[in-house]
């Protein structure tokens, strides 16, 4: 095509993708598009486009991106004298857009800068670029822009250059031309138009390491920094947040400093950073913008001084009388209203207290300091959790986000209470609770609320024999107003401080009926069964005598409604810890007092003709109550009671396999019924041990006829228990073989009519399913019959775009190649182990010698465009190992030892990538790639080709992860 039929077409083409009428002409239009900048014609076609001033400027947008693109991966095509004919262009375009718009000046001199790292014919960039641009006030700008991505671009990972070229170019271009940048600086400073830019370049320049404190702390240039945050203009203010920040963040101490970089480092901060925020402190306490309730001005100075904070921690401990300004403007940022921003400073109030008690003798006088600081912050945060007096007016969305705040805040509780000690901190929260009881009623339930949330928070430092403070606030509990709200926050700290109930039984039979009482309302029934739940873990031994009042109240309460089906697990779960503490002859009588009535009322329910239409869901609440009694009932020890938990798991299987028949495709069901199986089978597996046939067969019915997942995940936890359900090891093995082979006939005839990516939480559990089962009993799984099936399925799924699915495909393989690899070694050692007989390696050899061409190929290409890219670690170590086999395993398994190894993998791998187009991998570096990997596997360096195909991979992702 000619070059003005390309342009028009090019901006047809546009037009149609940005006003096209139907969704398929601007899905054609972004393929043209797409073809169109990998084609060299893209080169002239693109500079005619930002050269013609009758296009719009999304058609030189589109321009400058391709040629920044072509910049990076294609600039071999033009050669050196094209290269520095097409910078000449990029000049030209940007001295017409300096005034344009803001991204098609970044995206030229984006361009320009990928020119100036990667062609060393450009001797002296920046004397060139402040030569076409410093003189013109207009464009000075463009040249601010262009030193600011030089750094960023100069470490683009997408920029292929030579390390020795890369060390010189940047030395020519950023080391020797930093002076020449803070002169510039300087002078941009003192022209307010130009002060986003010129902060913007500042910090790029700083964080590439390319300035140093040192070469700035002689000129005016920190202190113009700290002057821009005076600005009322939000981009400068945010923008000089920034620089500030990165200042800050080159005082840290690092282990390679020597002890003069240190003390430059140390004068730097306290004869120059700490007055200037000092400075800044006043001026935040005084912000007009700040008070008016402007959340970017609260963020920028809380950036700010907690940037300070993290970076001088062990300074702010070592000289307290020096710093204390600094603390005292970081607990002034901690009573800003604006929640969601000082969220970024509990990070290092954390460290701060690590660091404040890990000090010695020597820092006794911050220890005190930081006390005072701490107990501050404690009433400034139980004035944050406090429920806002409007709370009704709280959108479902805010009341979260402040529920996650409260958590989240509660951290620092914790370090406060490390610092402060536990006497204080709790006396702190008794006092702001007394003082609301007394002004009761006239004190609004927040007020209470708060600091019970506080108390809740703070429990996992509180030591259980505490025996001052404690005492008193729970004998307060009685005084509350009676409020939902106040009751479900007292309940929760019941639930909290349940050890320390334990240390101080005499609270037991208050907490007990306070807790119980709290059923009675709905709106404090779930914190009740929480509560009663950790109260029954802890304190079992004082309640084991009030079982049956506890038995007969669950009854009460699970069938009246008031309980969410959560609610009533976890009261189940407390029911099994008292009568785990039951003593004989009591036990079978608790047991039956409680399993009993939920095997009638299940067996009830399976005995009606017509079902009701919530009988599905009663069913599986009936077996969640079940199964987590089940689970945390123990009775070890005590003959009748395991004789009775034998008969009641019996007896209830023939109940779960008829809420199989009746409810196989319900969800809700299936994953209740595989919950009680697999507590049966995990924790009563020798009394299971019987039915376990049966239970296999209405596991790989159930799954074949409705392919839900929930199955194999039994299945799989079945395996991992299959030495306690079967007599001997040769039995166990042939049970994972057998519900292999039999779940393996379902999924695949699944698979045979729904893609591995359509479902990909089945093909999760499958391969879950398969990774276990060879891990424990590879000899029988892969001498099945049907293995090879399941192999060419594991290889098919690779395919699958889901990332879970992906990773449990990819280590399903890595189990069964892996233990081949290790034996092949063995055998190559002589030194063959003891299960070598039972371990079909030939067959696994023989399986990737005939499907190693595919495998092979879903791997590479995967890991170039289409794995997860935390998934291409897992592929590589796959491909690897079948690199190994192909390569070794037909020599060694005929003891042909001193053959060189098969070249197969290299076949394989060209074949792969002659798929990949031209244009999105040339045929240099294919030819590249592979004869590296032929190198490798010729000289049997293994660990070698981990490193080259996950190079190679992630390079051509980065270069063609646009184009995907």
């Amino acid at each position: 095509m000619s070059g003005a039929t390309t342009l028009d077409e090019v901006v047809n083409a546009l037009k149609a993708l940005y006003q096209g009428t139907s969704q398929a002409e601007r899905d054609q239009a972004n393929a043209w598009l797409g073809q169109f900048q990998r084609t060299p014609s893209a080169w002239t076609t693109s500079d005619a486009i930002l050269g013609d001033e009758s296009l719009g400027i999304e058609a030189k947008l589109f321009a400058a991106q391709t040629l920044r693109n072509k910049i990076i991966s294609d600039l071999a095509e033009l050669g050196e004298k094209g290269a520095l004919e097409l910078r000449d262009s990029l000049v030209g375009h940007l001295l017409r857009a300096r005034a344009g718009l803001r991204p098609l000046v970044t995206q030229l001199c984006l361009g320009l800068a990928d020119v100036a790292v990667q062609v060393g014919a450009w001797v002296d960039p920046f004397s060139d670029m402040a030569a076409a641009f410093r003189e013109d006030a207009a464009a000075v700008g463009c040249l601010l822009e262009f030193l600011t991505v030089l750094p960023e671009e100069a470490v683009n990972e997408r920029l292929e250059v030579p390390a020795d070229f890369f060390r010189q170019r940047t030395e020519t271009l950023l080391t020797r031309r930093a002076s020449d940048v803070i002169a510039l600086l300087v002078q941009c400073l003192q022209q307010t138009d130009t002060h986003t830019r010129v902060l913007m370049c500042f910090t790029s320049w700083l964080r590439s390491g390319e300035i140093t404190l040192a070469m700035i702390q002689n000129t005016p240039l920190v202190e113009l920094v700290f002057a821009a945050l005076q600005a009322e203009n939000s981009s400068v203010f945010e923008t000089a947040v920034d620089a500030v920040c990165s200042i800050i963040q080159e005082t840290h101490i690092d282990r390679d400093d020597t002890p003069g970089a240190v003390q430059a480092k140390d004068v730097t901060v306290e004869r120059v950073l700490l007055p200037q925020l000092g400075s800044l402190a006043t001026q935040m306490r005084s912000d007009a913008q700040l008070a008016a309730g402007d959340e970017e001005r609260a963020r920028g100075y809380c950036h700010v001084f907690t940037e300070a904070g993290e970076a001088w921690v062990e300074r702010i401990v070592g000289s307290i009388t020096l710093y204390e300004g600094l603390v005292g403007a970081l607990v002034d940022c901690m009573r800003l209203t604006t929640l969601d921003v000082i969220t970024m400073m509990f990070d290092f109030w954390a460290r701060l207290a690590d660091v404040t008690l890990d000090c010695t003798s020597s820092c006794d006088g911050a220890r005190r300091t930081l006390v005072a600081v701490y107990s501050t912050l404690i009433d400034i945060i139980i004035n944050h959790v406090r429920y806002p007096v409007t709370d009704t007016a709280m959108t479902a969305k805010e009341r979260d986000e402040f529920r996650e705040f409260r958590h989240s805040i509660g951290d620092v509780l914790k370090d406060c209470v490390r610092v402060v000690g536990q006497g204080r901190a709790l006396t702190q929260a008794y006092d702001v609770m007394a003082r609301g009881i007394d002004s009761a009623p006239q004190t609004p339930w927040q007020d209470i609320e708060a600091p019970l949330f506080a108390l809740r928070a703070m429990g996992a430092e509180i030591d259980p024999e505490e025996a001052e403070v404690l005492p008193k606030i729970m004998d307060m509990f009685s005084r509350f107003p009676q409020h939902p709200r106040l009751r479900y926050a007292a309940t929760l700290v019941i639930g909290r401080y349940t050890e320390w109930t334990y240390e101080h039984p005499q609270y037991v039979p208050f907490q007990l009926s306070y807790i119980v009482e709290g059923f009675k309302d709905r709106d404090v029934a779930a914190a009740s069964a929480q509560a009663l739940k950790y109260l029954c873990q802890d304190c079992s031994r004082f309640l084991a005598a009030h079982w049956a009042e506890l038995l007969q109240f669950f009854a009460e309460t699970a069938s009246s409604g008031t309980l969410e089906d959560a609610d009533v697990i976890e009261f189940a779960e407390a029911l099994a810890h008292v009568v785990s503490a039951v003593q004989a002859p009591e036990t079978p009588a608790a047991l039956e007092a409680f399993c009993l009535p939920v095997a009638r009322e299940l067996d009830a329910l399976l005995q009606r003709a017509e079902a009701l239409e919530r009988d599905g869901v009663q069913a599986a609440l009936l077996l969640d109550r079940l199964g987590v009694f089940l689970r945390f009932v123990h009775v070890d020890g005590n003959a009748p009671a395991e004789d009775l938990i034998t008969r009641i798991v019996l007896q209830t299987w023939p109940l779960v396999a008829a809420v199989l028949h009746r409810f196989t495709a319900d969800a809700q069901v299936a994953e209740s019924a595989c919950k009680f199986l697999r507590v049966a089978a995990e924790f009563y597996g020798a009394v299971l041990r019987p039915e376990i046939g049966q239970v296999v067969d209405s596991i790989v019915n159930a799954f074949r006829s409705t392919g839900l997942g929930v199955y194999l995940w039994l299945a799989r936890r079945i395996i991992g228990v299959s030495s306690t359900l079967t007599t001997d090891n040769a039995a166990a093995l042939q049970l994972t073989a057998t519900i292999v082979e039999r779940m393996s006939e379902a999924a695949l005839s699944l698979f045979a009519t729904t893609s591995f990516s359509d479902a990909p939480e089945t093909t999760e559990d499958y391969f879950r399913l398969i990774e276990r089962a060879v891990e424990i009993a590879p000899g029988y799984v892969l001498n099945m019959n049907m293995f090879p099936l399941i192999f060419q399925a594991a290889a098919a799924a690779l395919d699958v775009n889901h990332f879970h699915a992906q990773m449990a495909v990819l280590r399903a393989w890595a189990q069964i190649l892996g233990p081949t690899r290790r034996h092949l070694r063995l055998i190559r050692d002589s030194s063959p182990d003891s299960h070598y007989d039972a371990y079909p390696v030939n067959r696994v050899v023989d399986m990737c010698a005939a499907h190693g061409l595919d495998v092979s190929a879903r791997l590479l290409l995967g890991m170039m465009h289409r794995f997860d890219r935390e998934n291409v670690a897992d592929a590589a170590d796959v491909f690897v190992s079948l690199a190994v086999i192909a390569s070794d395993g037909p020599c060694i398994i005929t003891a042909q030892f001193e053959n060189p190894p098969l070249p197969k993998m290299c076949e394989w791998a060209q074949t792969a990538l002659a798929q990949v187009p031209e244009a999105n991998l040339s045929t240099t570096e294919k030819q590249v790639f592979l004869q590296d990997l032929a190198d490798y596997v010729q000289r049997r360096q293994w660990p070698k080709i981990k490193t080259l195909v996950t190079d190679f991979s992630a390079s051509f992702w980065r270069r063609n992860s646009d184009k995907n």
